[in-house]
C-alpha cells in the first residue's frame, strides 16, 4: 500500500519490470475493453440474439435498434469514459495532486448552469435537449478560463486551480439561483441530465465526442514528457526547457475543450476522471506517457460497465450512469484517503 501511495502521489520513476510490462498491460486493458463493449450491444430491454448478430440474420427491428439506439450509446460510453480518463491524468499531473480531475476547472459546473438556463428561460423541455445549453456554457468557461491564464504570465500552477474554484463557485451560484426558479417537472428533467446518460445519441453527438476525444489525448500525450518533468518540480522543469505557462494552458484547454463537449451531451459522469488515473497508476506506475493512455482505456471501461448495470440492474426503468460511476469512485477514493494517512503517518 505504501509503494502505491508514493506512486500516485510523489510520482517516482516506473520500474524497469513495469516499464516492460506497460505494452502488454495496455493490450489486455484494451482486449477487455472491445469484448465488454461488445457484450454491451446486447443488453437492454429489447433483446438481440447473438446467434442471429453472428450470423446476419438480424431481423429490421433488431438492426434499427442495434444502428439506431445501442452502438451510438456503447460508443458514447467510450468517448465519454477516455476523456474523463486521460483528462484526469493530465489535471493530477499538472497539478502534482492525486485528488485533482476535469471538474476542478469548473466547465461541468457551467455545463449545469447553461443547461438549466435554457430548461428555465428557453423552454426546453427535455432532458436529451438540453445539449446546446450545456455546451454553450462549458464554452463560456472555458474561454474565461482561457482569458485569465494569458494574463497570468508568470503564474504558478496554484492559481490556475484557484480560477478553476472560482469559476466553481460562480457557476455553482448561477445554478443554485436557476433552479429556484425551476417548476418541479424542470427540476426533475434537470437532475436527470445532470446525473448523466449515453442514452439517445445521435450519431452526430457520437462523432463530435469521439473526434474531441482522439484530439484531446494527443495533445495530452505530446506534453506526456512535459508533465512527468513538472513531477519534479516546477524549478527543475524549468531547468529542462519546459516552458510552465505553455504547458498550463495547453493541457488545461485541452481538458476543459473535450469536458465540454461530452458533458454537454452526456452530462455529469461522476469520479471516472479521479478512479481512471489512480488504476493506471497501480498498473503501469506514475510516469505519465504511460499513464495517460492506460487511464483512458480504463475510463472507458468503467463507463461501459456502468452504462450496462444502469440498463440492467433495474430494467426496464433506467437509472443515471452517474450514480452507478460514484458508488464505483466512492471506494477508489477512500483507499486513496486512507493510503494518504499510513503514509503521512509513517513519515512522523
Amino acid at each position: 500500500m505504501r509503494r502505491w501511495s508514493r506512486h500516485i502521489l510523489f510520482a517516482e520513476p516506473v520500474a524497469p519490470s513495469r516499464s516492460r510490462s506497460f505494452a502488454k498491460t495496455l493490450s489486455i486493458a484494451l482486449g477487455v475493453l472491445s469484448l465488454v463493449s461488445v457484450l454491451s450491444l446486447g443488453v437492454g430491454t429489447y433483446p438481440i440474439s447473438w446467434g442471429d448478430f453472428l450470423s446476419g440474420s438480424l431481423g429490421d427491428t433488431e438492426r434499427s435498434v442495434l444502428l439506431s439506439l445501442r452502438a451510438p450509446r456503447v460508443l458514447a460510453a467510450l468517448a465519454a469514459g477516455a476523456t474523463f480518463g486521460v483528462a484526469g491524468a493530465a489535471m493530477q499531473s499538472l497539478f502534482r495532486n492525486a485528488l485533482a480531475e476535469p471538474g476542478l476547472l469548473g466547465v461541468p459546473t457551467a455545463a449545469a448552469l447553461g443547461a438549466a438556463t435554457s430548461l428555465v428561460f428557453l423552454s426546453v423541455n427535455s432532458s436529451f435537449s438540453l445539449w446546446p445549453g450545456a455546451l454553450i456554457g462549458a464554452s463560456v468557461a472555458m474561454f474565461a478560463l482561457l482569458a485569465f491564464i494569458q494574463r497570468q504570465h508568470h503564474g504558478a500552477t496554484a492559481q490556475l486551480l484557484l480560477i478553476g474554484v472560482a469559476l466553481n463557485a460562480a457557476c455553482a451560484a448561477g445554478l443554485a439561483l436557476v433552479t429556484s426558479l425551476a417548476t418541479e417537472a424542470q427540476l426533475r428533467t434537470l437532475a436527470f441530465w445532470m446525473l448523466g446518460s449515453f442514452s439517445n445519441q445521435s450519431w452526430g453527438a457520437v462523432a463530435a465526442m469521439i473526434s474531441v476525444s482522439l484530439l484531446a489525448m494527443a495533445m495530452l500525450l505530446r506534453d506526456s514528457r512535459s508533465l512527468g518533468a513538472l513531477a519534479l518540480g516546477e524549478r527543475t522543469a524549468k531547468t529542462l526547457g519546459v516552458s510552465l505557462r505553455g504547458l498550463r494552458a495547453r493541457v488545461a484547454i485541452a481538458c476543459a475543450f473535450a469536458v465540454a463537449i461530452v458533458t454537454a451531451f452526456c452530462g455529469s459522469v461522476a469520479f471516472i476522471g479521479l478512479a481512471g488515473p489512480h488504476i493506471a497508476r497501480l498498473l503501469v506506475g506514475a510516469q505519465p506517457s504511460r499513464v495517460l493512455p492506460l487511464a483512458a482505456v480504463i475510463g472507458a471501461l468503467l463507463c461501459v460497465i456502468a452504462d450496462v448495470i444502469a440498463r440492467a440492474l433495474a430494467a426496464p426503468v433506467e437509472l443515471p450512469v452517474g450514480a452507478i460511476t460514484s458508488f464505483i469512485g466512492v471506494p477508489i477514493l477512500l483507499a486513496l484517503v486512507v493510503s494518504n494517512a499510513r503514509l503521512r503517518a509513517e513519515r512522523l
